[in-house]
């Protein structure tokens, strides 16, 4: 019986968890520069430093540039989406006002864009969100919205310049496990496309988030990760970075988490199956020559929908050990009950039987 209920537990919970959302709930989207060829990007410095409660990030990001040409330009566009706030940019310590990118420059040939990429146009639709094509490659595109691209046009010397920007970035959260997990994330993959690459650092700062954090970044240069980390590339380390948090939980939760739904219903099952047991031997001591018992009907009907009740609850269970991070991804739980008959039908075949057992033991012993 045991073997037999864990294998049907097991089948609910595929059943379950079919036909559901996405269990990413995106946070901040943003990414290093998109740098025009007319420029060398020397260094970009990417600092963030996390609040407390790990849910925001503040993003401080220079750029080191030097340009070969003097005069009206565009130096670097910016893709940002789903920020806190503002999005500030500053050249050479000046605050620059940021620009919507006119119309013209996603429907021509020549755009001021096209020293960005193979190809800068308009892919929108009408009545929908303008939204452009930026092609890196032949045959090769990536679709982003018009609003989130940050550009701006200044008269800029030809030399070295330093360009600054800061917004605050909000946590993505994952709740396909048991617990949320949490994570700030930030694309390097648009530096492969640079005039130039010399030297990228990442500087980290979790002071104030008393927690345990991981990072794709591998071990950090300098520094440690729950507090200040510095990490120094001089290549691309990889399409982007990610920096994790997983919540602490309690040693109930970890327990529960441990068990599972299916072995919390088997310990429920195993529970209701002994107290029936000896129901069904009290009732055939007083009864030893009776036919049908009605303990045994009762409890073939009862117990099999208590079982599916209780794995129905579990979840609710282990999601109330773990508290406010709990990931609560758990997809059409009621759906368990249409096994009903099913779990029914083995159920009572296999009380049956002990009933049979035991009314055969209670006579043979009788004088």
């Amino acid at each position: 019986m045991k073997q037999i209920l864990t294998i049907l537990l097991f089948l609910i919970t595929q059943l379950c968890e079919a036909n559901m959302a996405s269990p990413i709930k995106p946070g901040t989207l943003s990414s290093s520069a998109f740098s025009s060829r007319d420029i060398a990007i020397l260094k970009e410095n990417i600092a963030l430093q996390i609040d407390k409660d790990f849910k925001t990030a503040s993003y401080v990001i220079e750029y080191f540039i030097k340009t070969d040409t003097a005069g009206e330009q565009i130096p670097l566009l910016f893709h940002a989406e789903d920020y806190q706030g503002d999005f500030k940019v500053w050249v050479d310590g000046q605050k620059i006002e940021l620009l919507q990118i006119p119309a013209e420059y996603t429907t021509t040939a020549n755009t001021p864009f096209s020293k960005f990429s193979n190809s800068f146009v308009s892919s929108a639709r009408e009545g929908q969100e303008e939204k452009v094509v930026i092609s890196w490659k032949k045959n090769s595109g990536t679709v982003y919205k018009l609003s989130d691209l940050k550009y701006f046009e200044i008269d800029l010397a030809k030399g070295e310049h330093t360009i600054r920007v800061e917004y605050i970035a909000k946590a993505w959260t994952d709740i396909s496990k048991w617990v949320k997990q949490y994570s700030f994330r930030y694309s390097l993959s648009p530096a492969r496309n640079w005039k130039s690459f010399d030297s990228l650092e990442i500087t980290l700062n979790a002071t104030a988030c008393p927690a345990l954090l991981t990072s794709n970044l591998g071990a950090p240069s300098s520094g440690n990760i729950n507090s200040i980390a510095v990490w120094h590339f001089t290549q691309i380390p990889a399409d982007y970075f990610e920096i994790d948090y997983s919540p602490p939980i309690t040693v109930l939760a970890k327990v529960m988490i441990a068990l599972g739904p299916v072995g919390i219903t088997l310990l429920i099952a195993l529970l209701l199956m002994f107290f029936h047991f000896i129901s069904l031997k009290k009732y055939r001591k007083s009864e030893p020559t009776k036919k049908n018992s009605w303990v045994l009907i009762a409890g073939s009907l009862v117990i099999p929908f208590l079982i599916l009740i209780g794995f129905m609850l579990s979840f609710g269970l282990i999601d109330s050990a773990i508290g406010e991070n709990a990931g609560k991804y758990h997809g059409y739980t009621f759906l368990v009950i249409i096994l009903y008959p099913l779990l029914l039908l083995i159920y009572w075949l296999m009380m049956w039987m002990v009933d049979k057992r035991v009314k055969r033991t209670i006579q043979s012993t009788k004088p």
